[in-house]
């Protein structure tokens, strides 16, 4: 033990409040963070070179957390006293657990955020791509999961790829937000120490920094934002993995060899497993969603140490967006579609539309007169399925020539997403660049 010397590694209150297990996940942000400080204690003269020299070295050595510690603060700042000696003291200058963490969080959840984004525009693409393929694949729609009117694979897949956009759109909002630094903040009210905090931020490829300390330390709401997004991401891939099961029951695709399994007694089924998976695990992170909320909202201003339970969920809720993703892109690429009937009276629309227009009778009238003649048995249309798809005027219908536009633009946009996002990507290598420029110099 270091900060409770009161403590030993069979201390219950240790055993029970620490945080050991949870903080693997961002050990080597945590390194990253406290080379930013070391090197701006150093920049602003508190520390000399020798001894910067000396406590990078050793941070650069530590490699694995040993239980016993609180947290991996405390692991770390132990094995540099025990490799450096009491120069390592120095670290303590001007830092706290509570900035240190905050900064390690948001440099974890970028990089995730980035690797999400990134495969969000693949699994776009994949789409785009199999849409191309199927501009004129009449496929049925569902209203109430009874049959609506005719339309194309094509058709659901645009639609897919503008929902994956948008979340696209505020997944970056939030990617933003995160990349602010708390780093100075102190415990609390910052620090005597006149650490300037705008180099430390740009030093780690952060955009600016959270300004007031008490919000640096203490609020955790804008990676609860994230998260939040990453749920309503979920959602939405919970419902395409609903069709594809409804879809794939009835015949209407066939889900590739990968991603169904048999029954141990039913050599026939090709279950439909790895959808199940993920409705399973969009459920999952409604309730990850739905404990930081509810750990989170009745803890006072300031650093509290239930923060640090939350910590755990964060990466459970990316990990299971990247592999949603992953899995829905795998999917897709290998997907094929079946020939499909679509009963005539899916046109019943379409005929009382050119009724109300050709006649030029109240919409109302000629709806009437169709749906008489459906419920009577006497309804038969002489249009054709690809007559009623070509007939439909409107910007972002499956009419063929207007969804090969659509799928025109939506390759435009998701060319300017991936071209942002590796900008962003860059900009981020650039600057954090620059730190180990620093750290370079001074090792020399």
């Amino acid at each position: 033990m270091l900060y409770r010397k009161w403590g030993s590694e069979k201390d219950e209150v240790v055993n029970y409040t620490s945080s050991i297990d949870s903080d693997k996940e961002i050990m080597e942000e945590v390194k990253l963070t406290m080379k930013a400080h070391i090197i701006s204690l150093y920049l602003s003269g508190y520390i000399k070179k020798e001894t910067t020299k000396k406590i990078l070295a050793a941070l650069n050595e530590f490699k694995e957390i040993s239980q016993g510690y609180e947290d991996v603060h405390e692991a770390l700042e132990d094995f540099l006293l025990k490799n450096v000696g009491e120069e390592a003291g120095w670290i303590g200058l001007g830092r706290s657990r509570n900035d240190h963490v905050a900064t390690a969080l948001r440099l974890k959840l970028r990089n995730k955020l980035i690797e999400i984004l990134t495969e969000i525009n693949s699994l776009r693409k994949t789409l785009l791509d199999k849409a191309k393929e199927h501009i004129t694949t009449i496929f049925p729609s569902y209203t109430h999961l009874q049959l609506a009117q005719p339309t194309t694979f094509a058709h659901y897949l645009t639609y897919i790829e503008e929902e994956l956009a948008s979340r696209w759109e505020i997944i970056f909002f939030t990617l933003k937000l995160v990349n602010r630094s708390p780093l100075g903040s102190g415990a609390i009210v910052g620090t005597n120490v006149k650490i300037d905090r705008e180099k430390e931020a740009e030093l780690l490829g952060f955009d600016d920094i959270v300004y007031n300390t008490l919000s640096a330390t203490s609020s955790r709401a804008d990676i609860i934002t994230t998260i939040s997004e990453l749920t309503v991401l979920m959602v939405v891939l919970s419902r395409i993995a609903e069709d594809l099961i409804f879809f794939s029951s009835n015949k209407l695709l066939k889900l590739p060899d990968s991603h169904v399994s048999t029954s141990s007694l039913m050599p026939q089924k090709r279950n439909p497993v790895t959808m199940e998976i993920l409705r399973a695990k969009a459920s999952e992170s409604i309730g990850i969603l739905t404990s930081l909320l509810s750990i989170y909202k009745g803890l006072p201003t300031g650093y509290n140490l239930d923060l640090q339970e939350m910590n755990k969920y964060y990466w459970l809720a990316v990990n299971y967006t990247i592999s949603s993703i992953r899995v829905l892109e795998s999917l897709f690429s290998q997907i094929q579609v079946n020939k499909v009937n679509i009963d005539e009276s899916s046109l019943a629309t379409d005929d009382a539309e050119l009724l109300s227009i050709n006649k030029k009778v109240p919409y109302r009238s000629a709806y009437f007169e169709i749906a008489k003649k459906v419920r009577e048995g006497s309804y038969k249309s002489t249009l054709k399925i690809e007559d009623s798809i070509n007939m439909k005027a409107v910007i972002g219908s499956p009419n063929f020539d207007l969804i090969t536009n659509l799928i025109k633009s939506r390759e435009t946009k998701l060319e300017e997403d991936e071209k942002e996002i590796e900008a962003y990507k860059l900009k981020i290598i650039s600057k954090v660049g620059e730190l180990q420029v620093i750290e370079n110099g001074i090792e020399e």
